[in-house]
């Protein structure tokens, strides 16, 4: 279930940071918390549980200004536009997830986006497309795919063209199936992730996005994942939790995020 938040501000221009993710994954928190602060304690802390995995079994998108407006990068860190609302689009397989977040904003009028505040203007429930085993897929954040391999510090982020790409993101969907439906998929177990040459060589190979998350505080850390339009093949009810709760990691702090159009209609 997908919904957006329209919120809007009195600035004559909105400023925030460019490395914005970790400020909307809190707010998102805190919105939940509104409704049931034990829910959203447990969902940080513990997430939904498979075996030695959690997931946390919900996304969000990139803040979008209103009336075709864009960010302006200023070299400083920080992005500012001139629309007076930006839009927020929230995402989860889990109902109970939705109705704490729907719930907890009737209680909360107003938010704050680092030093921003923004009135919620209105909360919309967004149809969800059609689905089938063939969509074209545009990210609307990045992908995020990563490997652990023996004797690795940290994990390896994984791009389209590694051998190992199709099978990690596959195997995340599976996981994430399992923690939302209590129960292990068993349908056909193929997935095939494809994004066009005519792009790639279009954007002379520069189609991954690095980010920052937790900028400026000892927990900083980089993140790349893939951005760009790209065509999956994967059964229809793995198709629908990738929709509802993002691809690939990280999806709590802002990434995978996908608009899809059918490929078989």
């Amino acid at each position: 279930m997908r919904i957006t938040l329209q919120l809007s501000h009195r600035s004559r221009h909105l400023t925030l940071p460019v490395n914005i993710n970790h400020l909307v994954s809190s707010l998102i928190y805190n919105i939940v918390s509104n409704s049931s602060s034990e829910f959203a304690e447990k969902l940080h802390e513990q997430g939904y549980r498979l075996e030695k995995r959690t997931f946390k079994l919900f996304t969000f998108s990139p803040l979008i200004p209103a009336g075709h407006r864009r960010w302006r990068m200023n070299g400083d860190g920080t992005m500012t536009t001139d629309a007076q609302s930006v839009s927020l689009l929230i995402s989860s397989g889990k109902a109970e997830f939705v109705e704490h977040l729907v719930v907890g904003l009737l209680h909360q009028p107003l938010v704050q986006i680092g030093a921003q505040r923004f009135r919620v203007e209105t909360v919309k429930k967004l149809d969800p497309p059609q689905l089938s085993d063939d969509m074209a897929c545009i990210m609307m954040s990045p992908l995020v795919c990563s490997a652990k391999r023996d004797g690795d510090k940290y994990p390896r982020f994984l791009l389209q063209d590694d051998e190992e790409f199709e099978r990690v993101l596959l195997e995340n969907l599976l996981g994430k199936y399992e923690a939302m439906h209590g129960k292990p998929y068993e349908g056909r177990a193929e997935l095939h992730f494809d994004v066009a040459k005519e792009y790639i060589e279009r954007r002379n190979g520069a189609i991954t996005k690095l980010i920052t998350l937790k900028e400026g505080s000892p927990d900083e850390t980089k993140v790349r994942g893939t951005l760009a339009p790209f065509r999956l093949r994967v059964a229809r009810p793995l198709m629908e939790v990738g929709y509802d709760c993002g691809f690939g990691g990280l999806n709590a702090q802002g990434f995978g995020m996908v608009k899809m159009s059918n490929l078989t209609s």
